[in-house]
């Protein structure tokens, strides 16, 4: 009866068969805890045992199967053995061991077979590839087994080698929305690059041209601005390249940016020029295109124009400041994505950046959101006075309630105590430091206040040296 695991342990199926039952049943543990093991389940009758074998072995190599113990009792045997194996894909080995109930019929023949444990360790090695049966569960559209293999643990953001895609970049790439949204459910990173090209999840939808897995990726907060590193495209240039109007009306819709450039020479609207004079077919989209270029355009200088407390606040107008709020202007509004130094702010970053006190002061009263941050930077109102050196608008900005004196920027992580001794500006860093600002935050960089202020002026300055005190 023993020699079957003999068999098992050879490759030899047709000794296995020869030792089994036409009737047999095979029950190995079920569940979500084992559904990486090939044969798990029950089986039944001989064919099926055999293919539950075959199945196993196809994806793992038994280097090692002894038996360890055997208790016997009439037709009845419980046996213990250890076992390793090795994952013929992944070079993944564990050994362990595992526990039998086989019975036999009249002939001598297995009729049960029920595995009583499985081991952990054996799990783990069959469910070593699955980062590349994930891949393929993509690649095939089966969002059911997308799922299932993403509880089981399988990584959204496994890059294939020979593509440099991440998984998610593929079925970006794919078009398969529900399937991106499960990865990014699951972590997926919309931000990561490819590491060939250096294009996001988003640069590979917008090339397939599906509008839904585009909005997923936008909706999980994509850049619409993203520029892959070879090339220097955004994704709205993609969306003109590919020929794709629909996209391109999604893509200006959410801000993306008229003023960029690739990175061989050509703006956004001089490669757009070069796709209508090279393209035979296809054109009629690429007018299509071309209308919303121009649209938005005409959209964005109208929208410009209207900005009179924009206008006013980069012009230091107190007057037209004051009579404007009055008369019911948003004092929050945000100016339109022409890719210049305003993109994105409010009247208030701007009036903070280019020192109009007075005028920060009128726009407080008025409600300005102080905390208001911009994309370019991350930076807040108290960013922009600080790296500009402007003391007196610093001074305004802390006393106003709820401020937020330590909040930092989303390009490199300083704070407005940072930004102030970065730039030198010992007045402004010493309001911050009366108003309470935090002296022990670190930029991306690693570094503290006191870094930063040793850095710029010097260890033996007396506020370097107040810093230190501070610890």
């Amino acid at each position: 009866m023993l020699g079957i695991f003999d068999d098992l342990a050879a490759g030899n199926l047709a000794g296995v068969t020869e030792s089994l039952a036409r009737d047999v049943i095979y029950e190995n543990p079920a569940g979500e805890q084992y559904a990486a093991l090939p044969d798990s389940g029950v089986w039944r009758g001989r064919e099926a045992v055999v293919e539950a074998f075959r199945r196993r072995a196809q994806l793992v190599d038994v280097l090692e199967l002894q038996q360890r113990d055997v208790v016997a009792e009439g037709d009845r045997a419980l046996v213990v053995t250890y076992q390793r194996i090795r994952h013929l894909l992944t070079g993944a080995e564990a050994g362990y061991e595992a526990s039998a109930l086989l019975s036999l019929d009249d002939e001598g023949l297995v009729r049960y077979w029920r595995v009583l444990s499985e081991s952990a360790a054996e799990a783990d090695v069959f469910d070593s590839d699955l980062d590349e049966r994930l891949l393929a569960a993509v690649r095939a559209g089966d969002s059911r087994e997308v799922g299932a293999l993403l509880r089981r643990g399988a990584d959204p953001n496994h890059r294939e080698t020979a593509t440099g895609l991440t998984t998610l970049q593929t079925a970006a790439g794919l078009g398969e929305a529900t399937v991106v949204a499960a990865l990014v459910a699951a972590g997926g990173d919309v931000h990561s690059a490819d590491s060939r090209a250096g294009g996001t999840a988003l640069h590979k939808a917008v090339q397939r041209g599906d509008l839904r897995t585009i909005r997923v990726l936008v909706e999980a907060g994509a850049f619409v601005d993203a520029v892959a590193p070879t090339t220097g495209h955004t994704p709205l240039m993609d969306a003109l390249w590919y020929k794709w109007p629909d996209v391109v009306a999604y893509l200006l819709e959410r801000n993306a940016g008229l003023g960029l450039h690739t990175h061989y020479g050509f703006s956004l609207r001089e490669h757009f020029e070069y796709e209508l004079n090279v393209n035979t077919r296809g054109k009629d989209k690429l007018l299509v295109a071309e209308q919303l270029l121009q649209t938005r355009t005409r959209e964005d200088e109208r929208a410009a124009g209207e900005q009179r407390l924009m206008a006013a606040v980069t012009e230091g107008d107190q007057a037209a400041v004051r009579g404007l709020l009055a008369s019911g202007a948003a004092v929050d509004e945000r100016f339109p994505v022409l890719n210049g130094f305003n993109d994105l702010h409010t009247p208030l970053l701007v009036a903070s950046r280019d020192g109009h006190t007075e005028i920060v002061r009128l726009l407080l009263d008025a409600g300005a959101d102080v905390n208001a941050t911009e994309p370019t930077f991350g930076a807040v109102p108290l960013h922009k006075a600080v790296y500009n050196g402007h003391a007196d608008i610093t001074r305004i900005l802390v006393e106003r309630p709820g401020i937020d004196l330590d909040f930092q920027g989303a390009t490199n992580g300083y704070s407005p105590l940072h930004d102030a001794l970065w730039h030198g500006y010992e007045e402004c860093a010493r309001v911050l430091m009366a108003a309470g600002a935090r002296t022990d935050l670190v930029g991306h960089d690693g570094k503290t206040p006191l870094d930063v202020a040793t850095e710029s002026f010097g260890a033996e300055h007396p506020l370097v040296r107040e810093l230190a005190a501070l610890g």
